[in-house]
């Protein structure tokens, strides 16, 4: 065990919107994860106004017992997933956030293949995002969501700066100041949030960086094709007419 590997403090955001079926396998992820993480860690969930029992669940489950000291449940009224990971990110204590989706498509454990690979020293001037596009990443049960992703992508690249070849990926690992400066004044709470943050970066002049993972998506997915792509065309167009006049004015 190196001295890097225990001066890390990570913060895991993780956004959660009607997940009472899968509540167990969110906390199987983190679960694991405690034990593989070195350094500090802390967990925060944001529960975004579900109209299940989410929140109840996550409350009793044993694993938010065994590790309450670390584990934080946060809740508000229903505004997106970009409105969840705001209201995560701003509240963390971590130098570095990594957020990531609660059906565990990526789990946490993830990060430790990306951390061997940097060495363990991540730059704090780049934003390293999963890719399901990447050469190396390991894909499984897409669905819809490819269908999606790709017309997004296209519409993405396109329209704005950002040339990644999947900007959708929830799973991000960031530079905690970084990530709290753009999520502050986040504009877009929906699917585009991604598209926002990511302009900022850019415009911040910062690095970002696509990562391979293994990625398997878990039934239950909430896209709809037509719904969701014409929602994040929408969400895109107000960004690339908005994000750069605004963002400078943020500085």
């Amino acid at each position: 065990m190196n001295d890097v590997n225990q001066s890390l403090h990570l913060t895991l955001v993780i956004p959660c919107y009607n997940e009472s079926e899968r509540i167990g396998i969110m906390y199987d992820g983190i679960d694991s994860f405690v034990g593989m993480w070195k350094g500090q860690l802390e967990v925060i969930i944001v529960n975004d106004g579900s109209t299940d029992n989410t929140y109840g669940l996550m409350q009793e489950h044993p694993v938010y017992k065994k590790y309450s000291n670390i584990i934080a449940l946060e809740t508000q009224e229903n505004t997106g997933k970009g409105g969840a990971l705001r209201n995560g990110v701003l509240k963390a204590k971590g130098d570095l956030i990594l957020t990531l989706d609660a059906d565990m498509a990526a789990p946490p454990s993830e990060l430790i293949k990306w951390m061997d690979a940097l060495n363990w020293k991540p730059d704090a001037n780049t934003i390293y995002i999963g890719s399901r596009e990447h050469k190396d990443s390991i894909i499984k049960n897409e669905g819809n969501r490819k269908m999606v992703g790709n017309i997004f992508n296209l519409i993405v690249r396109v329209l704005t700066p950002l040339k990644m070849h999947d900007t959708q990926c929830g799973f991000k690992l960031y530079p905690a100041a970084k990530a709290k400066k753009y999520f502050k004044n986040l504009q877009t709470y929906g699917w585009a949030h991604d598209v926002e943050i990511l302009y900022k970066a850019r415009l911040d002049k910062m690095n970002i960086v696509e990562m391979p993972l293994k990625w398997n998506a878990v039934e239950g997915s909430k896209i709809r094709v037509f719904r969701d792509g014409m929602n994040m065309l929408i969400e895109t167009l107000s960004i690339v007419a908005s994000t750069k006049r605004n963002f400078s004015k943020d500085k």
